[in-house]
Formats: C-alpha cells, structure tokens, sequence
C-alpha cells in the first residue's frame, strides 16, 4: 500500500472556542424562548423575558445571526469557490431540514396534535420544501409551516448575499460599511414611516449590520481586546436606561455589544471540561434548533405546564433540554446515515452506467 503524500492532506482547521461558545447559548437563548411563549401572556417564565429591553429571543436570534457570519468568513474567508460553496451550504441545511419536517410532522399526526397538511393548500407545500415556510408564514402566505421558524428562511436567503458581502468587505471594507449603514438606517426610517403587519426583524436589511458585523470581526479583528468590554457594557446599560429605543435599533445593537463581552469571556472560559461541552452543543446546534420547537409542542401537549410552580418548571425545562439535546443527536446521526446511502447510491448507479 503507498503512502499518503503529506503535503497533499490539508491542516484540520482548529475550532474557534468562542464561536462555538457563542453559538452554543445562543441555541440555549431559543430554547428558552419557545419554552417560555406560553407564560408570555400572564407572566411566569424562566430566568428573563427582556434582557436589555429586548425580547429575548431576538437576542438569540442576533448573536446566531452574526455567529453565523463570522463562521461562514472564518470557512470562506481566504478563497471561495462559489459552486462548492452553495453545494457545501444547502446540502448542510435542506437533507436534514426535509428529514425532522417529515418526522416531526408525523409525530403531531400519530399524537392527534396537527393534520399532516394542516389544513393548508397542497401547492404550498413547496414553501417547506424550500425551507421558507416560517417566513412566508410571517407575510400571511398559505403555508405548512412546522419547524424552522423564520430564521431558517432568512439564512438560506443570506447564504445568496454573502459572497457579495465578503467580496465588498475584503474589497472595500470602508465602502461596504458605508453602504451597509445606509441600507440599514434608510430601510428603517422608510418602514417606521409607514403602517405595516409584519415585523421588519425578518427582513436582511434590518440584520444587516449584524451579519456585516460578523464578517467583519472574523476578517479583521480575529481577537477582541478586553478593553472592548467597557463600550459593550455601556450599550448594554444605555439600552436598559432607554426603552423608548426602537426594538429593532436596539436589537442590533445589544446583540453586537452582548457578542463582544461574550467573545472576551470566552477566552477565560476555553478550557476543559467546558470545551469538550460547549463543542458537542454547538456540534449538534443545528439539530437541536430543528427538533426543540416540536417537542416543546408535545410535553406542553402532554403535560400541564403552564399550571406548574417555578421549581416544576425549571425541572420540566430542565427535561426539555435533555430531550432535545437527545432528539437533536439522533437526528443528526440519522442524517449523517441517510446521506451516505445516499451517495453511495449515486456511486453505485454510475459506476454501472459506466460498465
């Protein structure tokens, strides 16, 4: 047997701690979120509601949009190729999207807890196919919208922009930063301006900064100076102090500066046993976004929640967690087993086209 030539086997690329750290609670931030929706009405939910002024889920949502940004520049960053870029992105969300949409939505119909169509148009089926469910959802659109939320719709449309985004960035960064202000400040004024229903939070423009955020700080800043942490804190308080900010002004901003404190807490936490923990969460975070909207759906379905006292309900997130943590694994390992029989089905049908 020959030998592998070494200069031929790339460098495995070192994990970035804080990355994966931030990813990490911002999956946690969801979780708590979509477990808290229930008590939203009369009070009652876990730990926090408004950090900051903010609704806590678009906390989560904000660090996960720039977290997201950052990775994608830390993958791309050096050299892009743009046909195995789009291949490596959608190939990484659609197979295991479509696999937990199919299993979750027959799980609701065995537990008589949503039809299989739920009541929807058959032609809007494709909105789910697409993984844009959740956010048509949002426009009033008929959809079958089951898991995903919006988010997902708003990465596969940024995965779209953000060879541009990097292009201008590395190109132009100062041009880019401009525009990216511009286009973020002028969509603003132009919707406040105006009487609209849907939230503009869904909408690129308005996270745009966040994303551009993103690019730049794994492009240029690699490495957060303590320092960093005072103005963070300061925008923090600032946005505590005046709640009469715009939420989706301040949205962006509490994300940024909650992203820069925990970027330097990282780097004091990066050591075992909390890296080995903070790396499997962030591992399996994708799964774990996909499958927790669906079992929080059956526990609450399941079990009175909502008239428990506090310690319950810390027991039944608690459990929550666990089971999705679980469910997000096998989910993963399912995918991972679904496509290599895939492929070695294509191999194998090309191979005897090609006798």
């Amino acid at each position: 047997m020959s030998k592998v030539n070494e200069t031929t086997v790339k460098p495995k690329r070192k994990r970035l701690f804080y990355l994966d750290f931030i990813r990490a609670l911002s999956v946690f931030l969801i979780v708590l979120t979509h477990f808290n929706n229930p008590f939203f009405s009369n009070g009652g939910w876990l730990l926090f509601n408004n950090p900051f002024n903010i609704f806590v889920g678009n906390l989560g949502v904000s660090l996960f949009l720039i977290i997201s940004a950052s990775a994608l520049t830390v993958t791309y960053g050096k050299r892009m190729n743009l046909r195995h870029y789009f291949y490596r992105r959608f190939m990484g969300i659609y197979p295991m999207f479509w696999i937990a949409y199919i299993v979750g939505a027959f799980t609701l119909f065995a537990l008589h807890l949503r039809p299989l169509a739920n009541g929807q148009p058959k032609w809007s089926v494709i909105f789910s196919i697409l993984g844009v469910d959740g956010m048509v959802a949002n426009l009033g659109l008929p959809n079958m919208y089951l898991l995903g939320e919006w988010f997902l719709g708003f990465i596969v449309i940024f995965y779209f922009f953000f060879p541009i985004m990097l292009w201008g960035v590395q190109r132009f960064p100062w041009i880019t930063a401009i525009v990216g202000v511009a286009i973020w400040g002028g969509f603003l004024f132009w919707w406040y301006s105006g009487t609209h229903y849907v939230a503009p939070a869904i909408f690129l423009p308005v996270r745009i900064i966040e994303l551009f955020f993103g690019i730049y700080m794994a492009q240029y800043w690699k490495k957060l100076p303590v320092w960093a942490v005072v103005p963070a804190l300061g925008i923090l308080i600032a946005s505590s102090l005046l709640p009469q900010i715009p939420e989706d002004v301040a949205t962006t901003f509490v994300g940024i500066a909650a992203f820069v404190i925990l970027a330097v807490l990282a780097e004091f936490l990066d050591r075992q046993p909390i890296r080995k923990v903070i790396a499997w969460v962030s591992k399996y975070s994708y799964a774990i976004f996909l499958v927790h909207h669906v079992i929080i759906m059956v526990m609450f379905s399941l079990s009175p929640i909502t008239t428990y006292g506090t310690a319950a309900k810390y027991f039944a997130f608690g459990n929550i967690c666990v089971l999705t943590g679980v469910c997000g694994y096998v989910l993963f390992h399912v995918h991972r087993y679904v496509m290599k029989g895939v492929f070695a089905g294509i191999a194998k049908v090309g191979g005897t086209k090609a006798k």
